[in-house]
């Protein structure tokens, strides 16, 4: 009967684990298929890309981390997860983890010249060596966007 019982117990946890939904993780973004949830251009350059994923599921993508920062600040919107792209790795990271930099020599498709990294140590040795400043995520949050532009491309928000 013990048996039984422990069978019945290890079938339920494992019937459990498997209801529980996975992290959220980045989409696959199609270069020059897609456009950017903020300013309608095309995103062209995936290394520059990032996105969010609400909490129904649903992916925005953005052409620019300055485009998702806009779309943030204005909507707020309730998110699982938002990814971008390291600076140097090009590789998806999460974007609530990531350290900033941001200055005139990083070039961006709007403009923006916002750049993000895995690690703190990372960006600041970018930093140094780039002239930018460095941000937190909260601290780009607040950040007045339209002060980043490099005199690039101008689109409303």
């Amino acid at each position: 009967m013990k048996c039984k019982v422990l069978m019945l117990m290890i079938g339920f946890i494992l019937l459990l684990a498997g209801c529980q939904s996975k992290a959220a993780a980045p989409v696959e973004i199609k270069a020059n298929e897609e456009s950017c949830a903020e300013c309608k251009m095309g995103i062209e350059e995936l290394k520059s890309a990032a996105q969010i994923i609400l909490e129904d599921g649903k992916p925005l993508l953005f052409d620019d981390i300055g485009c998702m920062i806009n779309y943030l600040q204005q909507k707020s919107p309730k998110y699982e997860a938002a990814f971008i792209h390291d600076f140097e790795t090009e590789e998806w990271i999460d974007f609530d983890k990531s350290t900033f930099v941001q200055g005139t020599s990083i070039e961006s498709p709007m403009s923006y010249g916002i750049a993000g990294f895995e690690s703190e140590e990372k960006a600041s040795q970018f930093q140094k060596k780039h002239d930018c400043d460095m941000y937190s995520k909260e601290e780009l949050l607040k950040a007045d966007m339209k002060s980043f532009k490099s005199g690039g491309m101008e689109h409303g928000h």
